[in-house]
């Protein structure tokens, strides 16, 4: 289940931006923290961006080097 709706509403783009550094994966919705994951095996790869059940299209994706990581 959905903890918060973070989406636009149909026809209205949403912002997602996706953060990968050492073993955590952070994702936010439109810049509402939507997901957290760590103890990820996968420090290198190939990225691929999908839709789970539904047509997607992307208007713009930007790929940013973490260059300074701070606690």
């Amino acid at each position: 289940p959905k903890l918060t709706n973070a989406e636009n509403p149909a026809g209205e783009w949403n912002k997602l931006t996706i953060e990968s550094v050492e073993d955590e994966v952070k994702v936010w919705l439109n810049d509402v923290l939507v997901n957290y994951g760590y103890n990820c095996t996968a420090q290198k790869g190939k990225i691929a961006l999908q839709s789970e059940g539904s047509e997607i299209e992307f208007k713009k994706v930007d790929l940013t080097p973490i260059t300074e990581i701070t606690q």
